[in-house]
């Protein structure tokens, strides 16, 4: 009998699992910023690299577990597919830190001036402090759910939504400022190291907009 319950009644509400989906996206987001660092420092990241990977595969378990419990359950506090979408864009946070961490180990660049390598690092700690966020978002709307969504907890959520979406503007800002310094520097720098530089900073700030997309999605969620 024990055996059947099991099958019929997840360990985990979904939520539960999906804020341990976010959850590995902020030790991500931390590795992901250690690793531009050391980069710039000419130091090994292959490591990092293995990290994130276990991370990424501890994330996709959890995905397939949230799609089959999804599958079965007949009745949720809100829409099925604002819930996959959630999943998509949190899932999408973890695989960019891991094509970041990709692109890095792909080649090594020189004679970076250390302004763009500051702005370069400020853009990965923006982008680390933002996945933060968004967790806490999404660990909010668990807090919104088990409060029945109370107009206290709707505030909260607006409130945090809103930090997200100034360092979202404001890394959007970075990013440009660091993309047309880069290419000020055609006649100095490698074309080839800007290229890639700025692939980099692009997917930093995509990372970035996924997150910026969750707490939208949760914001949307709550005054549903």
């Amino acid at each position: 009998m024990a055996n059947i319950f099991q099958r019929l009644i997840p360990y985990k509400s979904p939520i539960q699992l999906l804020v341990e989906h976010a959850q590995l996206c902020v030790r991500a987001g931390e590795l992901m910023e250690q690793a531009v660092k050391d980069y710039f420092m000419n130091m090994e990241i292959s490591s990092i690299s293995t990290l994130i990977d276990e991370l990424e595969d501890e994330a996709d378990a959890i995905k397939l577990k949230l799609r089959e419990i999804y599958s079965k359950l007949k009745w949720t506090y809100f829409n099925k597919n604002d819930f996959l979408d959630l999943l998509h864009n949190i899932d999408s946070i973890i695989d960019l830190t891991d094509d970041v961490l990709k692109m890095l180990t792909m080649n090594n660049i020189e004679n970076v001036p250390q302004d763009v390598k500051n702005d370069v690092l400020k853009l990965a700690e923006l982008v680390k402090m933002s996945i933060k966020h968004m967790y806490e978002n999404v660990e909010e709307l668990r807090t919104l759910i088990e409060s029945a969504f109370s107009p206290r907890e709707i505030r909260k959520e607006d409130q945090q939504a809103e930090v997200v979406e100034k360092e979202e503007h404001s890394s959007d800002l970075l990013g440009i400022e660091i993309g047309k310094r880069l290419f000020s520097l055609k006649n100095s720098m490698n074309a080839v190291d800007i290229m890639f530089l700025n692939s980099v900073v692009i997917l930093l700030m995509r990372i970035e907009d996924r997150a910026k997309n969750v707490v939208e999605k949760v914001r949307l969620i709550s005054h549903t």
